[in-house]
This record gives structure tokens, sequence and C-alpha cells, in this order.
């Protein structure tokens, strides 16, 4: 029997429940403010690629549209992140199959024809694992991966698997581009849930090209909940990281993009639309 789980909608005094019965996960801490154990298990695998079509500077100067479908992102990757044309939404991939984050983090497959102006997968590995009996909050977990990282320079794909005692979520609707007038997103929380942190961590040089630093989507073991991470408190957390070691770019072909006045994104623009690390 699946027990059901209240989401809280943040934005508004008055609560608001929706039953979207679940399990999260996520979840990773700092050895600073950790009373237990750090256990080191598999550590070698070899590295992956990343396979990125689009960019975040195209998104930000309303380059929303593509041409490319979820069915011949297929073989790009099983892991991964992206969005859908007209940023309708925000994608999730785990175990080869691709979500979409609706409202109050109901989980939708994707139709395999949606098209997506902007998606990052690799094709993920267990190369580097650290457990955490448990995460204070979303600060120490960043803190706790950035210490296992061991080049800088170069990004990751990183696997965060827990239970997830609070999590703080949001998803968004569509906009005209990725610009803080045009959000309009719910943010909603949840407690008690089993499920897994995917993502991403970039150096700030590529920031042009993608979110700096960490970017995490959740989604529940029972695969009903899903949002993209503002903050979590964590027990019993496995982190998995995949170094990057290259990277293959795919730029848009539609008439859109070709016509757009792209212009690099900055972190002042990622930090307006809450976009970087920090959110």
């Amino acid at each position: 029997m699946k027990e059901d789980y209240d989401l809280k909608n943040c934005s508004s005094t008055n609560a608001v429940y929706s039953r979207l019965g679940s399990y999260i996960s996520l979840f990773v801490l700092s050895c600073s403010v950790y009373a237990g154990p750090i256990h080191e298990i598999r550590l070698a695998a070899p590295a992956v690629s990343l396979f990125q079509l689009g960019n975040a500077s195209a998104l930000f100067s309303g380059a929303i549209e593509g041409e490319i479908t979820y069915r011949q992102l297929k073989t790009k990757g099983d892991f991964g992140l992206g969005t859908f044309n007209g940023i309708r939404g925000e994608m999730v991939a785990l175990d080869g199959n691709f979500y979409k984050i609706g409202q109050k983090g109901e989980t939708i497959p994707v139709n395999p024809d949606w098209k997506t102006p902007f998606v990052e997968l690799v094709t993920f590995s267990q190369n580097k694992a650290v457990h955490f009996d448990m995460v204070r909050d979303y600060v120490v977990l960043k803190q706790s991966i950035s210490s296992k990282l061991e080049n800088k320079n170069i990004p990751y794909a990183i696997k965060v698997t827990g239970i997830f005692k609070f999590l703080k979520l949001r998803s968004r609707s569509p906009r005209v581009a990725l610009r803080t007038q045009d959000v309009i997103e719910e943010t909603y929380f949840v407690e008690n849930v089993k499920g897994t942190l995917v993502g991403f961590w970039f150096p700030e040089y590529l920031l042009s090209l993608t979110v700096p630093e960490f970017h995490f989507h959740f989604i529940a073991d029972d695969r009903r909940l899903s949002g993209h991470v503002l903050e979590l408190k964590a027990e019993n957390v496995d982190v998995t990281i995949n170094r990057i070691n290259q990277i293959e770019l795919a730029f848009p072909q539609t008439h859109v993009y070709k016509n757009a006045k792209i212009t690099a994104a900055t972190l002042d623009r990622y930090n307006r639309a809450q976009m970087n690390g920090a959110n």
C-alpha cells in the first residue's frame, strides 16, 4: 500500500494541499557538520561524455523552440535534465526514462514526439559513491559534494539517493524566455519520501552554455512526484559522481534560433531567473 503525501504550496499564505503519493530522495552532507561514518564505495568506472542540445544563452535570448524530439534523444543518454518547447515545464531523465515535471510536482512520462530546445544527457555509470548518514540542508549537501570534486575545471554528473525528510521543490509554467518577468512558478514541499536527485555541476566559465555550479531535479522512487530542488534535509544518502571528459554540443537548426539575437548568459541573468546553483 502506498502512502499519500501532502504537498504544500509555499507561494501562498494559505497552504494548498495536493495529494501525490510518493517517495522522495536526494541528499548529501558536509563532514564538518556531520556526526557519523562516511563510507567510500566503488570508485572505478570510465568517465562519461555529455550530450547537450542548445544552450542557456539562447534560452535567455528567447530561442525556446527546438526541432529535436525526445524519441531522437533516447540514444544520447539515460540520465539528465532539460525542458520542452516554449519552456513548458522542466524534464528529468533517470534510468533511460524521461519525465516532465508538471504542476505541483505531478510527474508525467514524456511523449516521445515532444520537442525540446535544451537538454543535457549522459549515460550514467557507478563511478564514485559516498555515503552520508544524514544531510542537514541543501547548502551542506552542495558543500559536501564540492569537496569530492577532484578537478573543478571539468563538469560532473551527480546522482543523489536517500530518504528525504524534507524537500522544497518548484515547477514552472510556459514563458516567453528564461527571464524573471516571464516566470510563473509553483513552490511546494513534501516530507519523508524516497527518491533521487538528478543533476550536474559545471564550472562557472561554462555559464554561457549551462547553469553554473549545481543544478538538481528530484524524482520520487514511485515516479509520482518531481521538481526543481530548492531546499532539502535527508538521511541514508548515497552520492554517485561521474566525471564528464567531453561535451558534444548540438545547435538547434530552427528559424527561431537562426534569427535570434543571442547574447551571452551572465551570473546576474541566472540570479534574476532563479536558475543559479544557489536556487
